[in-house]
């Protein structure tokens, strides 16, 4: 874990994108070498210029005071119609911030921005 001894977002700011309706805190203990499923549903079926930004998003996203602290590795991505899967694994976990929330915000952001809304998010643990 991290030490990030920083303010960051909060929640409401963020209130735009849905995520905090769909979102709770992981039932699993997020720590590094994790690995986890993030599935983002949307309220109607994703453009390709939505899947292009949301795979780029995924790929590179960091976040921090300074964009960057890189909190997960992307194994697997999926679109599907109205369906977002990521394989992610955690590399670097704060001991003060969800990470996975604040990735979620920028996927909502991004999302809204282009004029859809999240209708659901799931999140389940890969065990190895």
């Amino acid at each position: 874990m991290t030490n990030d001894r920083f303010d960051y977002w909060t929640d409401k700011d963020f209130e735009y994108t849905g995520v905090l309706n769909f979102y709770t805190p992981s039932l699993f203990e997020n720590k590094k070498g994790k690995e986890f499923i993030l599935r983002i549903e949307t309220n109607e079926p994703m453009t390709e210029d939505v899947i292009d930004l949301l795979a780029g998003l995924a790929k590179d996203w960091t976040w921090g005071e300074d964009r960057y602290i890189r909190a997960f590795k992307l194994l697997d991505e999926t679109f599907n119609g109205m369906l977002i899967s990521y394989r992610l694994q955690t590399i670097r976990k704060s001991k003060s911030h969800d990470e996975i929330k604040y990735f979620l915000f920028d996927v909502g952001g991004l999302l809204y921005y282009k004029d859809f809304k999240i209708s659901g998010i799931t999140i389940r643990e890969i065990f190895n």
